[in-house]
Protein backbone atom coordinates (compact mmCIF):
# COMPACT_ATOMS: atom_id res chain seq x y z
CA UNK A 1 0.00 0.00 0.00
CA UNK A 2 1.48 3.68 -0.92
CA UNK A 3 1.54 6.17 1.51
CA UNK A 4 1.45 8.47 -1.29
CA UNK A 5 -1.82 10.54 -0.83
CA UNK A 6 -2.47 12.14 -3.86
CA UNK A 7 -4.91 15.87 -4.14
CA UNK A 8 -6.50 16.36 -7.63
CA UNK A 9 -6.61 19.95 -8.85
CA UNK A 10 -9.94 21.36 -10.18
CA UNK A 11 -10.10 21.22 -14.00
CA UNK A 12 -12.34 24.06 -14.00
CA UNK A 13 -10.10 26.34 -11.35
CA UNK A 14 -12.23 27.27 -8.74
CA UNK A 15 -10.28 26.95 -6.00
CA UNK A 16 -10.82 25.31 -2.86
CA UNK A 17 -13.11 27.50 -1.37
CA UNK A 18 -15.62 27.29 -4.04
CA UNK A 19 -15.50 23.76 -5.62
CA UNK A 20 -16.73 20.89 -2.99
CA UNK A 21 -14.24 18.70 -1.90
CA UNK A 22 -14.65 14.76 -2.37
CA UNK A 23 -12.65 12.37 -0.59
CA UNK A 24 -12.23 9.39 -2.85
CA UNK A 25 -11.75 6.23 -0.91
CA UNK A 26 -11.22 3.26 -3.22
CA UNK A 27 -8.91 0.12 -3.47
CA UNK A 28 -8.72 -0.34 -6.79
CA UNK A 29 -6.93 1.69 -8.55
CA UNK A 30 -7.91 1.54 -11.73
CA UNK A 31 -11.24 2.21 -10.87
CA UNK A 32 -9.81 5.04 -8.04
CA UNK A 33 -7.97 6.92 -11.19
CA UNK A 34 -10.99 6.95 -13.33
CA UNK A 35 -13.39 8.09 -10.73
CA UNK A 36 -11.17 10.56 -9.69
CA UNK A 37 -10.40 12.40 -13.22
CA UNK A 38 -14.40 11.99 -13.94
CA UNK A 39 -14.81 13.98 -10.58
CA UNK A 40 -12.10 16.58 -11.15
CA UNK A 41 -13.09 16.98 -14.82
CA UNK A 42 -16.64 17.54 -13.49
CA UNK A 43 -15.24 20.52 -11.07
CA UNK A 44 -14.77 19.05 -7.83
CA UNK A 45 -11.57 19.14 -5.68
CA UNK A 46 -10.74 15.42 -5.28
CA UNK A 47 -9.13 14.18 -2.69
CA UNK A 48 -8.08 10.25 -3.74
CA UNK A 49 -7.02 7.35 -0.74
CA UNK A 50 -6.73 3.47 -1.51
CA UNK A 51 -7.66 2.63 1.73
CA UNK A 52 -9.73 3.34 4.79
CA UNK A 53 -6.32 4.22 7.21
CA UNK A 54 -5.04 6.39 4.80
CA UNK A 55 -8.49 8.05 4.00
CA UNK A 56 -8.48 9.08 8.34
CA UNK A 57 -4.97 10.21 7.77
CA UNK A 58 -5.87 12.25 4.49
CA UNK A 59 -9.17 13.73 6.74
CA UNK A 60 -7.27 14.84 9.88
CA UNK A 61 -4.36 16.70 7.48
CA UNK A 62 -6.93 18.43 5.08
CA UNK A 63 -7.09 21.93 6.82
CA UNK A 64 -10.70 22.50 5.30
CA UNK A 65 -14.11 21.02 4.69
CA UNK A 66 -14.59 17.68 3.39
CA UNK A 67 -17.82 17.73 1.40
CA UNK A 68 -18.69 14.19 0.47
CA UNK A 69 -17.28 10.89 0.80
CA UNK A 70 -17.61 8.90 -1.71
CA UNK A 71 -16.25 5.29 -0.65
CA UNK A 72 -16.35 1.52 -1.75
CA UNK A 73 -17.64 -0.48 1.13
CA UNK A 74 -16.13 -3.17 0.85
CA UNK A 75 -12.21 -2.90 1.72
CA UNK A 76 -9.59 -4.24 3.57
CA UNK A 77 -8.67 -2.98 7.30
CA UNK A 78 -12.36 -1.67 7.83
CA UNK A 79 -15.62 -1.21 5.58
CA UNK A 80 -16.90 1.86 4.26
CA UNK A 81 -19.58 1.84 6.76
CA UNK A 82 -17.10 1.85 9.12
CA UNK A 83 -15.26 4.14 7.77
CA UNK A 84 -18.59 6.74 7.44
CA UNK A 85 -18.91 6.52 11.08
CA UNK A 86 -15.62 7.53 12.17
CA UNK A 87 -15.05 10.30 9.30
CA UNK A 88 -19.00 11.75 10.34
CA UNK A 89 -17.51 11.68 13.76
CA UNK A 90 -14.66 14.32 12.83
CA UNK A 91 -17.44 16.13 10.43
CA UNK A 92 -20.85 15.82 10.80
CA UNK A 93 -21.96 17.49 8.14
CA UNK A 94 -20.61 15.14 6.08
CA UNK A 95 -22.47 13.66 2.87
CA UNK A 96 -21.75 9.88 2.56
CA UNK A 97 -21.98 8.13 -0.52
CA UNK A 98 -21.50 4.04 -0.52
CA UNK A 99 -20.17 2.26 -3.52
CA UNK A 100 -21.11 -1.21 -3.67
CA UNK A 101 -21.81 -4.22 -6.29
CA UNK A 102 -23.54 -5.70 -3.63
CA UNK A 103 -26.19 -5.77 -0.96
CA UNK A 104 -25.06 -5.90 2.71
CA UNK A 105 -26.53 -5.55 5.32
CA UNK A 106 -24.64 -2.89 6.90
CA UNK A 107 -24.88 -1.01 3.65
CA UNK A 108 -28.74 -1.17 3.69
CA UNK A 109 -29.02 0.22 7.18
CA UNK A 110 -26.74 3.07 6.75
CA UNK A 111 -28.69 3.84 3.11
CA UNK A 112 -32.07 3.99 5.96
CA UNK A 113 -31.09 5.62 8.42
CA UNK A 114 -30.40 8.50 6.13
CA UNK A 115 -26.67 9.11 7.17
CA UNK A 116 -26.11 7.78 3.30
CA UNK A 117 -26.80 7.07 -0.79
CA UNK A 118 -25.48 4.19 -2.47
CA UNK A 119 -24.49 3.90 -6.08
CA UNK A 120 -24.31 0.57 -7.66
CA UNK A 121 -21.08 -0.46 -9.59
CA UNK A 122 -20.35 -1.09 -11.85
CA UNK A 123 -22.31 2.42 -12.90
CA UNK A 124 -21.80 5.09 -15.56
CA UNK A 125 -20.25 8.70 -15.51
CA UNK A 126 -23.20 10.03 -16.29
CA UNK A 127 -24.87 7.74 -12.68
CA UNK A 128 -21.79 8.71 -10.76
CA UNK A 129 -22.19 12.30 -11.66
CA UNK A 130 -25.65 13.09 -11.25
CA UNK A 131 -25.76 10.61 -7.59
CA UNK A 132 -22.65 13.13 -6.69
CA UNK A 133 -24.67 16.17 -7.28
CA UNK A 134 -27.77 14.57 -6.31
CA UNK A 135 -25.65 13.59 -2.38
CA UNK A 136 -24.54 17.27 -2.33
CA UNK A 137 -27.86 19.25 -3.40
CA UNK A 138 -29.71 17.15 -1.15
CA UNK A 139 -32.65 17.09 -3.88
CA UNK A 140 -32.83 13.46 -3.42
CA UNK A 141 -34.27 11.29 -0.07
CA UNK A 142 -31.15 9.43 1.29
CA UNK A 143 -33.93 6.84 2.71
CA UNK A 144 -34.50 3.52 1.25
CA UNK A 145 -37.59 2.22 0.43
CA UNK A 146 -36.79 -0.82 -1.09
CA UNK A 147 -35.04 -4.32 0.32
CA UNK A 148 -35.59 -5.88 3.71
CA UNK A 149 -32.07 -7.03 5.33
CA UNK A 150 -32.32 -8.98 8.31
CA UNK A 151 -29.58 -9.98 10.32
CA UNK A 152 -28.70 -13.49 11.78
CA UNK A 153 -29.00 -13.77 15.82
Amino acid sequence: MSNEVTKCTNSRNLGPHNAPVVLLVEDEPVVREITGQVLTHAGYDVLESNGPREALLVAHQHPGKIDLLLTDVVMPEMNGVELADRLQNLQPDLITVLMSGYAECDVLQKIRSGSAMHIQKPFTIDTLLARVAEALQGTVSLRSTGANCHLAD
